[in-house]
């Protein structure tokens, strides 16, 4: 998997694919995400179990602003780490409501000139 990064304060899209046990190409039923620290301690700018509304196979979450700030503790750092965790149900021939889960960890840069 690709390194996934953003500057910080600034905005940028993660795409999500799903598929079914096939490999094939599946419309969730419902899909929701987390964003939170690397260690899933803490919830990023109250972004907990946030609902795709229209799910489809490939769907973007945009993450921008505040998403991708330093806490006052980070600000030193020069990058961070965030997780997002993605936790889908689908159908198939095999069931109902089966469950798709991952996670993606994407790392902030830090831009020290940015305005606090």
């Amino acid at each position: 998997m690709a390194k996934i990064e953003f500057d910080e304060k600034s905005s940028g899209s993660v795409t999500l694919e799903f598929a079914d046990e096939n490999g094939d190409a599946v419309i969730p039923t419902s899909i929701k995400w987390t964003w939170t620290t690397v260690d899933c301690v803490t919830v990023i700018n109250d972004r907990e179990q946030v609902v795709i509304s229209v799910p489809a196979a490939s769907v973007e979450i945009l993450l921008e602003g505040d998403d991708l700030a330093f806490t006052e503790a980070e600000q030193t750092a020069k990058e961070v780490d965030r997780r997002l965790t993605i936790e889908a149900v689908y159908n198939s021939d095999l069931g109902t409501d089966i469950p798709l889960r991952n996670d993606k960890v994407i790392t902030i840069r830090n831009l020290i000139y940015i305005s606090r």
